[in-house]
């Protein structure tokens, strides 16, 4: 564990002690990557201070974060393992507490039923909530601009999760609220967070319950069948494994989706190249991933024992923060990092879904689903221009995961209709 004790941000450093930086504010909030750069390129490894007052250190070139990624002295439990024995609630626990091997025998459970192939099946579903979302915005602008964030990409998540795991409509409404109240706390007081963790909680029992007796081909019912073959878990982990997919899987797309698209109204020329040639927008998806994240860092992590990175030594008990963001930016791994570029070559090595063992087991559904959200809007309109200044946008969440409040979006000019096909290129 991180062996400093906690201090308020402003709390001035000892004596004879130079104050730590503390980089990671409102500026940084709002543009991850260019706060980073001058560290990463001046002091790649860094001891900082996080706006919650606590000393950690972090890791910023491409080369040390992989290598972060795959480090097992880099751990997430903090060398702590949990009881299997101790009766908990969805959520208690999830695999962001588990270090290999018990996060590799939970999460394993999870691989056979999020495989590219099977998030494919679920396509055509996707593509219609889309359109859905879009005329019913379109109706309801009249002239003027529509809010991006609620009255399309948040639906949108929400609807795709309930197809992928196979929802029935009349639940649907009374699973957002917890949903949503879990994805982001901002309001929340502790008697909502904790009634919609029991709700969570109920709705993936019950589900689990449903699906023993009734399996479909649902996310529940694959990841029962790989419980029944495999075993290897306990009740308990399985349904907070699934509480985690159902949470994790909504409000990550759901910044995503609002981040490329205010990537996208801050690049015209990237815009209209992809409005004229939308095949191009399943590898566009990777850029625009590594161009911004919601996740400027990976979980914090605990280095176990001292870990070197060059001439500095981490020291054991340490936090540490592996820098997705500065990363994503690193010339050493992406050329002329600042310039969005939806044919780059490397693109695909971002690390927003993070490597190795700790691998996001939802990243084909989180592809498709930016595939599909960025095709149905540039194909439904000539042109998208934010309807305020892209600088005054409000950011919200914290450095660990940053939260675009609101994002409203001016269309301009309807699309001739495409006869025929699927509204979607095959990624």
């Amino acid at each position: 564990m991180d062996t400093e004790p906690a201090v308020t941000a402003g709390a001035p450093a000892p004596a004879g002690q130079q104050p730590l930086p503390q980089p990671l504010g409102a500026e940084f909030m709002k543009r991850p990557a260019e706060a980073l750069a001058e560290i990463r390129e001046s002091c790649p490894v860094a001891r900082v201070r996080t706006p919650a007052g606590r000393a950690a250190w972090l890791v910023t070139r491409a080369e040390d974060v992989r290598a972060g990624f795959r480090d097992p002295r880099l751990s997430l439990s903090g060398g702590r393992v949990p009881d299997p024995g101790v009766r908990r609630r969805a959520l208690d626990l999830t695999l962001v507490n588990y270090d290999p091997p018990d996060h590799t025998r939970i999460r394993r459970l999870a691989t056979p039923a999020l495989t590219p192939a099977r998030m494919s099946a679920h396509r055509d579903r996707i593509e219609r909530a889309a359109v859905e979302l879009l005329d019913a915005a379109d109706a309801a602008r009249g002239e003027g601009p529509f809010e991006l964030m609620d009255a399309f990409a948040r639906p949108l998540a929400f609807r795709s999760l309930c197809e992928v795991f196979d929802v029935p409509e009349e639940e649907r409404a009374a699973l957002y609220e917890p949903v949503a109240c879990l994805a982001d706390k901002t309001g929340r007081t502790a008697a909502m967070i904790e009634a919609s963790v029991a709700r969570i909680d109920s709705f993936v029992r019950s589900t689990m319950a449903f699906r023993s007796t009734e399996p479909g081909d649902d996310v529940v019912s694959r990841v029962l069948a790989a419980w029944r073959e495999q075993g290897g878990a306990t009740e308990d982990e399985v349904a907070s494994l699934l509480a985690m997919l159902l949470l994790a899987g909504f409000d990550s797309t759901v910044q995503a989706i609002g981040m490329s698209v205010v990537a996208l109204l801050g690049h015209e020329d990237v815009q209209r190249s992809l409005r004229d040639d939308p095949a191009r927008i399943p590898r566009a998806v990777d850029e625009l991933l590594r161009w911004d994240t919601p996740g400027p860092f990976s979980t914090k992590r605990v280095a176990l024992t001292d870990i070197r990175y060059g001439d500095t030594v981490i020291p054991a008990g340490s936090g540490v923060l592996l820098s997705v963001a500065a990363a994503n930016h690193d010339p050493r791994c992406h050329a002329d990092p600042g310039t969005l570029d939806p044919d780059r070559s490397t693109a695909g090595r971002h690390l927003t879904f993070g490597l190795g063992p700790h691998f996001c087991p939802g990243s084909a559904l989180a592809r498709l689903e930016l595939t599909v959200a960025l095709t149905s809007l540039l194909g439904r309109w000539r042109r998208l221009t934010p309807a305020v200044p892209l600088n005054e946008l409000t950011w919200g969440g914290g450095y660990l995961h940053r939260r675009l409040a609101a994002l409203p979006v001016l269309p301009l000019g309807p699309r001739a209709a495409t006869p025929g096909g699927s509204l979607c290129p095959h990624a």
